[in-house]
């Protein structure tokens, strides 16, 4: 009986060091992909960690729907110089990103 404890416990934990380190994955893409975008088109801050949080959500739900909402968020917090350096470098950049998506799945 208390081996059996023991093995349910050690299954138990097994399982939820699983589940930290994939949580930690998906939101170790954001915050690369964030600063990524940060390092093209100099975003303060405060700019980063929301899209940090927009991309941490995305990856939390890729699809076709989240990825248009994660993509108009983001084109929504831009000032219009960050707007024209976005302009040149988005297609790359969400390729990475929907790429990073798929890998996590």
């Amino acid at each position: 009986m208390k081996s059996n404890r023991t093995i349910l416990i050690l299954i138990l934990a097994f399982f939820i060091a699983s589940l930290t380190a994939y949580a930690q994955t998906k939101n170790q893409a954001a915050e690369d992909m964030s600063v990524k975008l940060q390092q093209k088109v100099l975003l303060t801050k405060d700019q980063t960690d929301k899209v940090k949080n927009i991309l941490a959500d995305y990856f939390n739900n890729a699809n076709q729907s989240t990825l248009a909402s994660s993509k108009k968020s983001i084109e929504g917090i831009l000032d219009k110089k960050q707007k024209a350096k976005y302009e040149i470098i988005k297609n790359d950049w969400w390729n990475s990103i929907q790429k990073a998506a798929d890998e996590k799945k």
